[in-house]
């Protein structure tokens, strides 16, 4: 599993980075902006990607419409602590919101629910062409 942990927090980064791969995930990368997000995934298809809604320069809200256009499949994650401040539309592009202060658990939790989806995906894609 690929993922893209998107924070402007170099201390919440590096534990989302442990814990994912301690849960054994192939690839792990860390960007500190929307900026860098958004050219991270155009580079690489990733299996989730975490957003951390405030941040400098581009936010995690503003950089969700376009990381959902460059990488439609990605499961997309925000973590807040504002939550009030995410907007219906906002709620209906992320798959997943976690409130901060939150047990690393959660996040396990999401890597475990993005695990399944890509295995899922895997199996439906092997039912196709050359399956039969």
């Amino acid at each position: 599993m690929k993922i893209l942990i998107v924070d402007d927090s170099s201390v919440l980064a590096k534990t989302l980075a442990e814990a994912a791969e301690l849960f054994g995930c192939e690839q792990i990368d860390t960007v500190d902006s929307g900026e860098n997000a958004i050219g991270e995934a155009i580079m690489a298809d990733y299996d989730l990607i975490t957003l951390d809604v405030r941040m400098e320069g581009i936010s995690g809200m503003d950089a969700l419409s376009v990381l959902r256009g460059v990488r439609p499949r990605a499961i997309l994650a925000l973590i807040t602590a504002y939550v009030e401040d995410l907007d219906e539309e906002v709620l209906q592009a992320a798959d997943v919101v976690i409130q901060k202060p939150f047990k690393i658990e959660i996040f396990r939790d999401v890597l475990g629910a993005t695990r399944r989806i890509v295995e899922r995906r895997r199996t439906l894609r092997s039912l196709g062409v050359g399956g039969l």
